[in-house]
């Protein structure tokens, strides 16, 4: 298990357990909390979150991921550093540190 930080408001901080290869999006709904949606099959882009801590601890995005990413973000230079990712598509491999792209 690993842990998940939802920074809100930049201070408000959730804090939850995640399993190991288990997406962010399943894990905050198994929390009972909602994150903005469409698709979830990582087309639409409406789950984007930031990562602001652990972007290493996440898996490879795959190509659905990465090309909705340069699609709704393709001037932002945080996505070829990985910490612009899918809710619906990142899996966590450890802690990570994240707050929700409005």
């Amino acid at each position: 298990m690993h842990r998940v930080s939802l920074i809100e408001n930049e201070e408000q901080v959730t804090e939850f357990r995640i399993e190991e290869g288990q997406t962010i999006f399943d894990a905050i709904q198994d929390q009972g909390l909602t994150l903005p949606h469409g698709c979830l099959s990582g087309s639409c882009g409406s789950c984007r979150i930031q990562i602001i801590e652990g972007s290493d601890n996440l898996q490879r995005p795959g190509i659905i991921e990465e090309n909705t990413i340069e699609a709704i973000a393709p001037e932002h230079t945080e996505v070829a550093q990985g910490h612009i990712r899918l809710a619906c598509r990142a899996k966590v491999t450890g802690d990570i540190k994240f707050s929700i792209l409005k």
